[in-house]
């Protein structure tokens, strides 16, 4: 991965995410999907549903499946204990999304935060002495123009006290291949750069997971029927001393916008951004494009469009063309972030619009509007250092406070999401001993919007409940660290617990969601450092 990238894919700052050099940039950009070996949409545990949940009312599905809400049902194997049905609604089925995948960024360091190698103005870390088997060839490679990707992302998550249906779990393995290639070395292109990143999804369990958890903050829970997807492949041009940056091709919008800030990545990646804003999960891919310039090393504008596809769980990136229907995502952000480089108190903010012209459908009255619109922000800023602030240090035990708020201008969206934030205090280098550790604290909560609320309470009633008592904020708090196994093994695990889950992930349930506990670890393997063929 790319010395400075936040990402699993590595490379860029994901929304693309793996870890970049393993402290230096993030862990996974992977939070999104897992894919099964099983070509056919309705193979997924419970109801899982072909489209997001951004596309309510009818929708055409991607060849070869045409399958309505009921048909999708009924051919689906139900999960024991009380059956997770695709909503109904008098006239065109809505189409009840399992898929939630989120963003799994990893930041250990506040040096790193949200900084990918795309489009940096500052300097790259400088190379560190290669290890591994493999230094040799890694050394060639990269004389040569080449800087190979190959990474391992493990995924397990457990809901034992919390949502629909508890004491479920779900694992999933990701594999990331590909690399970078710069295009000066190899032809004589000044800035130039092809960026290249597939993903392989050989192992999933129970890919229904989400679903019988069913909410908004607990439900990280991927879902992908396909098990090999191109993650990454695009063009990007560097131009006048680097301060110029765009960039081109099949990507992720979220390797570009809206960077993670907290420990963990997928903690705090907003729900609104990938369906409200179609900021499709990290390994969905887009034609799309974005053009940044750096004002000075820590200030920078960006914008960029990318097309947005309500069909992304049955895409594997290589398609020309879209199967279904799409729509156009346009964003613009303002970012001012310096490291420990330049700054003995690194910050990081982030102000980011988005529109998407896709057709909205109120959840209620399914009244219809042409496009969403909302806002972004992100913020960390390190208030403590136990050396006082002493320069030249890159990794001093420090404490860091987070926030971030994301906000639909829409209360009549499709999705039905208000607004969702966190907030917390992070540690990093708790001991000096291992001064790539972290850990964190935070909270978290989730808004419904008003008919949104009033859709999930009939949705129960119709479903055969007594009545929906939840009320439209739901709230947790997260305890979660990174820890360095070696140099080349991340180890993220977290544990949440939630007051007042919801069943917006899957409104068909005529009982009362739990409130309760849900876990995960992530394990992240960066062969390409272990074996050498890269030196970040």
């Amino acid at each position: 991965m790319s010395s400075k990238g936040c990402e699993f894919f590595q490379r860029r700052q994901p929304a693309s995410l793996p870890l970049s050099a393993i402290f230096s940039a993030a862990m996974l950009a992977s939070g999104a999907a897992m894919a099964q070996p099983v070509p056919d949409a309705s193979a997924v545990t419970g109801s899982a549903s072909l489209v997001d949940r951004a596309t309510a009312g009818s929708v055409a599905l991607p060849d070869p499946q045409s399958v309505s809400g009921s048909e999708l049902h009924a051919a689906s194997p139900q999960p024991e204990g009380p059956a997770l049905t695709v909503a109904q609604e008098s006239g065109p089925a809505k189409l009840v999304s399992t898929d939630r995948p989120a963003v799994q960024q990893g930041i250990p360091s506040t040096d790193q935060l949200g900084v990918s190698h795309i489009g940096d103005a500052a300097a790259e870390a400088a190379e560190s002495t290669r290890h591994g088997p493999l230094s040799s060839v890694g050394q060639m490679l990269n004389n040569w123009g080449f800087t190979p990707t190959l990474n391992l992302v493990q995924m397990y998550l457990a809901n034992p006290s919390v949502g629909q249906q508890t004491g479920n779990h779900e694992a999933l393995t990701f594999i990331a291949v590909g690399g970078d290639f710069d295009m000066q070395k190899i032809a004589g292109f000044p800035g130039a750069t092809i960026h290249f990143q597939q993903l392989f999804v050989p192992s999933t369990v129970n890919l229904g997971w989400g679903q019988q958890v069913g909410d908004v903050l607990a439900n990280v829970g991927p879902y992908v029927p396909k098990v090999s997807h191109l993650a990454l492949f695009t063009w990007e041009q560097k131009a006048f001393h680097d301060k110029l940056d765009f960039e081109f091709g099949k990507t992720n919008s979220g390797l570009y916008f809206a960077a993670p800030v907290c420990n963990q990545g997928f903690g705090c990646q907003s729900l609104i951004l990938q369906h409200n804003a179609g900021m499709n999960p990290p390994i969905y891919v887009n034609w799309g494009g974005r053009v940044r310039y750096n004002l000075t090393p820590a200030l920078s504008v960006q914008a960029g469009m990318w097309r947005s596809n309500p069909a992304f769980p049955f895409t594997n990136g290589w398609e020309w063309t879209d199967s279904v229907p799409d729509s156009n995502v346009y964003l613009a952000n303002v970012v001012y972030r310096t490291t420990y480089q330049t700054d003995p108190w690194p910050k990081s903010y982030e102000l980011m619009f988005y529109y998407n012209t896709s057709t909205q459908t109120d959840p209620f009255t399914l009244g219809t509007h042409k496009g969403t619109s909302g806002i972004y922000f992100g913020g960390r800023q390190v208030v403590y250092r136990a050396d006082g602030g002493k320069a030249g240090v890159s990794d001093p035990t420090a404490v860091s406070l987070f926030a971030t708020a994301t906000g639909s201008f829409d209360s009549h969206s499709s999705t039905g999401l208000e607004m969702t934030g966190s907030a917390g205090v992070i540690v990093e280098a708790p001991l000096r001993s291992r001064p790539h550790d972290s850990i964190s604290l935070s909270f978290n909560w989730a808004t419904l919007t008003p008919h949104e609320q009033a859709f999930l309470q009939n949705q129960n009633i119709e479903a055969g409940g007594t009545g929906y008592t939840v009320g439209r904020t739901q709230y947790g708090v997260k305890l979660d660290a990174n820890i360095a196994l070696t140099r080349s093994i991340l180890l993220s695990p977290y544990v949440m617990r939630t007051w007042n889950t919801n069943t917006w992930g899957n409104p068909s349930y005529a009982g009362t969601p739990k409130n309760g506990v849900t876990v995960g670890v992530l394990a992240i393997v960066f062969f390409d450092r272990m074996l050498g063929l890269t030196d970040h």
